[in-house]
């Protein structure tokens, strides 16, 4: 059984799932609802980083069975399903809390609100929108901090097509929004660009896509978008519609494959043209901190690995060398990481990175011991973006749960059929969205 605690706060009514753990920003998941915002504090579920469970590792059908219906493998909802929520204004959530929490959680919240109670427990009982949106949770923590590493083989995934997709789950999810905002729409407008891919999908799967693609036609017909490419297809869902002009479906019904990438465009910052000067001593080599919460997602590659640090000495002077794998995202001209160097209880330095083909490089002066192999903390941020160090041991954790999470998906992603091709498994959550089968089904070249 899940209980769900109902408390009056100074600022609203805060509606949370017991004895749950909260994780770092990157680990959660955040909508804006009509009258509260809703927060799944650990998106990869209770015991994901602790567990260690490999990826393909087989269920019994009876755990598949009960996590594919939302429940817990021993009874009652499973607690990552359900969001926590600060409610602010209570009339205005009661058009949708019943459907997610259920009738009694409804009820808990409009007595907290009005000061007949100050905390309630009540039993959840989710519905079918709770299950509809911890997907839509789960994807717009894929779209913001999906951990895509070149180093670790996860490959990127389609922005639009996934942008798409959540545009669908909006609508499908219509109830729990402000009436007077249109969500949807704007991530249809935002991933317009994935309507090539999407049609690509429903060519191959009509099947598997044409809900998705019913809807997103839907809500740009309802804002009055002209998206190009929408109204190729005339009959989504069936097998006579006709992509645009000159587009080729592709045969034999396999999901389309998004072309490799060329090993040229993964150059690894390891062995590049960067080095110490000649001459100089090699005093120590790392592997410094990727802090996922101190740079926008894609700046640097995922993988726990990806920022490295060579300490030298040149005569009298003493540098670290900071070298960072570079992500898939391209920041704007003038917007560049830094690199953070500590030596000891010293004030950290700071020098900002270069882009020397897909890796971040900054060479640090700093203070190094002549009589020790130096130990540096190494980190890259980005100032203005960054809210500090986290606790490393606990952010670490959440990491490489996320990892093995999106190594799990990917799994599934490759056998799975479509959006409802395969069930809500123990371990990798939702089912996986078009744009993990796609990627599933990507092959690259390093």
């Amino acid at each position: 059984m899940t209980w769900i605690e109902v408390r009056a706060e100074e600022d609203g009514v805060s509606v949370a799932v017991e004895d749950r753990l909260s994780v770092p920003e990157f680990g959660r998941s955040v909508l804006d609802a009509a009258g509260a915002l809703l927060t799944w504090p650990d998106i990869a579920g209770p015991g994901a980083v602790a567990t260690g469970v490999p990826p393909g590792t087989a269920l019994s059908d009876a755990r598949e069975g009960a996590a594919a219906s939302g429940a817990a493998p021993f009874g009652g909802p499973r607690p990552d399903l359900l969001p926590d929520a600060l409610v602010e204004s209570a009339p205005e959530a009661q058009t949708w809390l019943w459907a997610v929490y259920g009738a009694g959680a409804a009820r808990a919240v409009a007595a907290c609100a009005s000061g007949r109670a100050h905390a309630l427990r009540v039993a959840a009982e989710p519905g079918a929108l709770a299950r509809d949106l911890h997907r839509l949770a789960t994807g717009h923590w894929a779209s913001r901090w999906w951990p895509a590493s070149h180093l670790d083989g996860v490959p990127a995934l389609d922005a639009d097509l996934l942008g798409l997709e959540l545009a669908a789950l909006t609508h499908r999810c219509q109830q729990v929004w402000d009436p007077d905002a249109d969500p949807a729409a704007d991530l249809v407008l935002e991933h317009r660009a994935g309507v090539r891919p999407l049609l690509d999908l429903w060519h191959a799967r009509p099947g598997a896509v044409s809900d998705v693609l019913r809807s997103v036609r839907a809500v740009a017909d309802d804002a009055g978008l002209d998206v190009d490419g929408l109204a190729g297809p005339d009959d989504p869902g069936g097998r006579g519609g006709s992509g645009p002009a000159g587009w080729t479906a592709p045969a034999g019904g396999a999901v389309p494959r998004r072309p490799g990438a060329l090993p040229q465009d993964h150059a690894l910052a390891a062995g590049g043209a960067a080095g110490p000067p000649p001459g100089a001593r090699v005093m120590g080599r790392g592997t410094g901190t990727n802090d996922w919460c101190r740079y926008p997602p894609g700046f640097v590659d995922a993988s726990e690995d990806a920022v490295t640090w060579t300490a030298f000495a040149h005569g009298s002077r003493r540098a670290v060398l900071v070298e960072a794998v570079a992500g898939e995202v391209r920041p704007a001209p003038g917007v560049r990481p830094v690199a953070e160097v500590r030596v000891g209880a010293t004030a950290p330095v700071r020098v900002r990175c270069e882009r020397a083909g897909d890796a971040w490089t900054a060479l640090v002066d700093t203070a190094l011991p002549d009589t020790a192999a130096p130990s540096p903390d190494v980190q890259v941020v980005l100032p203005g973006f960054d809210p500090g160090p986290q606790d490393p041991a606990r952010a670490r954790r959440t990491r490489e749960g996320l990892r093995a999470l999106a190594r799990r998906r990917l799994a599934a992603a490759g056998g799975a059929t479509g959006p409802d091709g395969a069930g809500a498994g123990e371990g990798f959550g939702p089912a996986p969205f078009l744009a993990e089968i796609v990627a599933a089904h990507t092959e690259e070249d390093f």
